[in-house]
């Protein structure tokens, strides 16, 4: 099956819907398939940077593919990446809360598919880090940091 979404283990480099994103890439070199945000200041460690993301939706087989990019100074830090299957039931608070295993076990295959087998839910690369992580909401997903991005890699 071709992907819609692939990583490159070696370079953090990420395929999608016929782009290559890579650190060096600003929101303006984004394909029109993305939904690119007003900048707003945020705080990182102690400082005040400008801050936006850009967005877009795919879709692989029955899996939805959520992708978000932010970017600091103009510069991509991060990617964010969530999954939906049908299959895990949702539709309610109850069966929103008693899938995160499931959720977080779809991450957690789908980015050892990416990657290779990962040992946790952090893995560390040349190019950055990749792992699984929930917000305060227990959203799960699945996020790249890459050396650009000044709060992980901090000297």
């Amino acid at each position: 099956m071709t992907r819609a979404l692939q990583i490159d283990r070696n370079t953090g480099h990420v395929h999608v819907a016929g782009s290559l994103i890579t650190p060096a890439i600003t929101p303006e070199q984004l394909g029109a398939g993305f939904q690119i945000g007003d900048s707003r200041p945020v705080l990182v460690g102690d400082r005040e940077v400008p801050c936006r993301f850009a967005r877009t939706s795919l879709q692989e087989g029955h899996l939805g593919i959520d992708l978000s990019l932010r970017f600091e100074s103009e510069q991509l830090v991060s990617l964010f990446i969530a999954l939906t299957d049908p299959s895990i039931p949702s539709n309610s608070d109850d069966d929103f809360y008693a899938s995160i295993p499931l959720r977080e076990k779809l991450h957690q295959r789908w980015l050892s598919e990416q990657l290779g087998e990962l040992n946790g839910t952090l893995a560390h690369f040349p190019w950055g880090t990749a792992g699984i992580a929930r917000d305060k909401s227990e959203n799960v997903f699945i996020y790249l940091h890459n050396r650009n991005n000044s709060w992980v890699f901090s000297d």
